[in-house]
């Protein structure tokens, strides 16, 4: 893929929308080779101009290249995956080696990308949770309307796309991982006293492994468009 977008762009040509979205895959497998800060930086600014709930704009992005800071987390991660492994493995051990087997084989693959990308984000309290709140709603039908229906993380997932395409537009690949969010905590710990990073009122939504893709990378197959659409005339 990289190839053939660098010598596209050698050549004069502008990537189609419809050409980026077709060639995102999830990147496991990545190259040698850096990302340069400022294209990071134009990913990130991609990422901040995608649309939110009242515009809140509830994401900040925490741009890794530091080998020794990126290892310490993969350590907080294996660490708390063993800790869950441990008690599961008191009711099935099989269980708990499938979950070992999965942080090794669906997580820890970003060691080998140049750059991670750890997201933090903000809650979101959509129209209608104040007024409900007023009205003297009950508490389950505020929560359903925060974190079933979750807006906020539609709003994080709109950037979080825009960081994938616009990575892609640049020659790069990216995967989009959720997996560590059971060890969130440790993990705002790990960066708060390594880095001193903290920002008031923001928590661990994400991370993103972006790097230079290895070729001709692979995806599980889509549903077809029956089983997604449904139209209405």
């Amino acid at each position: 893929m990289e190839t053939r977008i660098k010598k596209m762009k050698e050549e004069g040509f502008q990537m189609e929308l419809q050409d980026i979205l077709y060639q995102r895959h999830s990147i496991r497998h990545f190259k040698e080779g850096d990302v340069p800060d400022e294209d990071i930086e134009k990913i990130v600014k991609a990422a901040g101009t995608a649309p939110s709930g009242k515009n809140i704009q509830n994401w900040h992005f925490v741009a890794i290249k530091n080998k020794s800071l990126i290892e310490k987390i993969s350590q907080v991660l294996i660490a708390k995956n063993e800790e869950i492994s441990q008690k599961m493995d008191k009711k099935d051990p099989e269980k708990g080696n499938k979950f070992r087997k999965f942080v090794k084989n669906f997580t820890l693959f970003f060691l080998k990308a140049p750059v991670l990308v750890v997201v933090y984000t903000t809650t979101y309290y959509p129209s209608g949770y104040h007024e409900l709140t007023f009205a003297g709603a009950a508490q389950d039908v505020l929560d359903e309307i925060v974190y079933l229906r979750s807006p906020g993380m539609q709003s994080l997932g709109a950037a979080l796309e825009n960081f994938t395409l616009s990575a892609i537009d640049l020659g790069y690949g990216t995967c989009w991982l959720t997996s560590a969010n059971y060890a969130a905590a440790e993990l705002e710990a790990l960066l708060k006293n390594e880095i001193g990073f903290e920002k008031e009122g923001y928590f661990f939504g994400a991370m993103m492994a972006l790097g230079i893709p290895e070729e001709n990378p692979k995806s599980p197959a889509k549903k077809p468009l029956d089983e997604i659409f449904t139209m209405i005339k």
